[in-house]
């Protein structure tokens, strides 16, 4: 075990500036995310494979319950629901019209939560991950300047599996 120190180191402890860029709320993009499906949810159908479907339809063919703005995919996902410029700063409005709880994850990004159900948060860290309550709404904030198709899903993997996944491209 080491001993605990005695007195504040004498040397600089700066930490160097942050990398990630900071966005750019006034000019930011907005794009609205909308997780559905589950049970007690009021998705009645989802676009799968190009086609629109009544969800117990899905479910039984698929195991699909889940969707992100009507569409449910599986396995890969070909098509992004999301296109950015390069260099922007974007708001992703992200409403859980769930009953259920999901941690949605962006890859690719770190983002700041900027405000929840309308208010603006206290602390806005950043994140890759955001945990979102039954019918709570949140705004996610970055600048898209990593290129790339990226994975945005619910990290519960039963969710993702079930349809709740989708891309977002960076061009």
């Amino acid at each position: 075990m080491f001993p605990l120190r005695t007195r504040p180191p004498d040397w600089n402890m700066t930490l160097p500036p942050n990398a990630v860029a900071e966005p750019d709320l006034a000019r930011a993009t907005r794009q609205d995310i909308v997780l559905q499906g589950g049970a007690m949810g009021g998705l009645r159908e989802a676009e799968y494979d190009g086609a629109r479907q009544p969800l117990a339809q899905l479910f039984r063919a698929h195991q699909l319950a889940w969707a992100i703005n009507g569409i449910a995919a599986k396995e890969h996902v070909h098509a992004p629901l999301v296109t950015l410029k390069r260099g922007t700063s974007c708001v992703l409005a992200v409403e859980n019209d769930t009953q259920w709880h999901h941690p949605l994850h962006l890859h690719g990004h770190l983002f700041r939560v900027v405000a929840r159900n309308g208010e603006p948060t206290l602390h806005r860290e950043w994140r890759d991950t955001v945990f979102m309550a039954p019918r709570q709404k949140a705004e996610l904030a970055f600048v898209a300047d990593n290129p790339g198709d990226w994975m945005l899903h619910c990290h519960v993997l039963a969710h993702q599996a079930g349809g709740m996944m989708t891309m977002v491209r960076v061009a």
